[in-house]
């Protein structure tokens, strides 16, 4: 899929959701993005500086100070370098978890 496409399909599901992501924990997605930029890579680390925009989640544990959530993401990075001469991006999953409101954990491929 060419990647103005996919942006382009991103946006739109997006704007197509009345619900905002984890309504009940204000500032957790802002503390997930801002992470996920710090810290993750995708695509074998061919894609090392990618952004993402969350487009759903699903709370796996919720107690007091500490919040597990799996979030559905698209991601982007036009960061060119020699892996990847080109425009990334995707949809994947990654599960995060917080404590206190800050991120603690992330899966998936990430920057040591």
């Amino acid at each position: 899929m060419r990647p103005w496409l996919m942006a382009a399909a991103a946006a739109a599901l997006a704007g197509c959701s009345t619900l905002q992501p984890l309504p009940d924990h204000p500032g957790a997605v802002a503390a997930i993005e801002s992470y996920y930029a710090a810290h993750a890579w995708e695509e074998g680390a061919r894609c090392v500086s990618p952004s993402m925009q969350v487009t759903q989640t699903r709370v796996l544990e919720d107690t007091p100070g500490r919040l597990v959530v799996e979030t559905r993401y698209y991601w982007r990075d036009g960061k060119r370098t020699a892996k990847a001469p080109g425009f990334c991006s995707g949809f994947s999953t990654r599960t995060f978890t917080l404590e206190e409101g800050r991120v603690v954990a992330m899966t998936g491929e990430q920057r040591r």
